[in-house]
């Protein structure tokens, strides 16, 4: 027997197609209806479909840069001391900026492009949840066609 999720998830107008689903749930999410978040343990995985190693290696490569002329200009211990302060700005500023970056990109590129979406939400990482509340919904697993229907996303356990 179907919970009332599942059937409002099921029945739906023949000529709804998944890009006007995705067309909706892009508009909930925009609208605040629909609260995206990622996974960032999955999402920084070189095989999802949005990574950019260039956002990393913009930050490592200065850095690396930077300490490697501190050090040839003043010495080792100056060079080993860049080379700590830049390890700790990445930890801290660098991931956050990356972190944003793809966030950005899920938005801009995945809600509005329907095999980007089928990719990031087969891959996982990328959780969908109620404003109003409600459980979330993850990839693969979840249902993000009910949440752009406005039916909940969660099959039962």
């Amino acid at each position: 027997m179907l919970s009332d999720t599942e059937l409002a998830a099921e029945a739906r107008p023949e000529t709804e197609t998944e890009k006007d689903l995705l067309a909706k749930l892009s508009r909930q999410v925009e609208s605040g209806n629909l609260i995206l978040t990622v996974d960032r343990s999955k999402l920084s995985h070189l095989d999802f479909p949005l990574s950019s190693e260039a956002d990393g290696n913009l930050w490592v490569y200065s850095m690396a840069l930077a300490s490697a002329v501190i050090w040839w200009r003043l010495g080792l211990w100056f060079g080993l001391g860049a080379a700590a302060a830049s390890f700790a700005l990445y930890q801290t500023i660098g991931k956050s900026y990356v972190a944003r970056r793809l966030d950005r990109r899920i938005r801009e590129r995945g809600l509005k492009d329907m095999d980007l979406w089928r990719a990031l939400w087969r891959f996982g990482g990328v959780i969908l949840t109620p404003a109003a509340g409600g459980p979330p919904c993850q990839g693969p697993q979840g249902s993000w066609h009910a949440l752009a229907r406005g039916a909940g996303g969660s099959k039962p356990a």
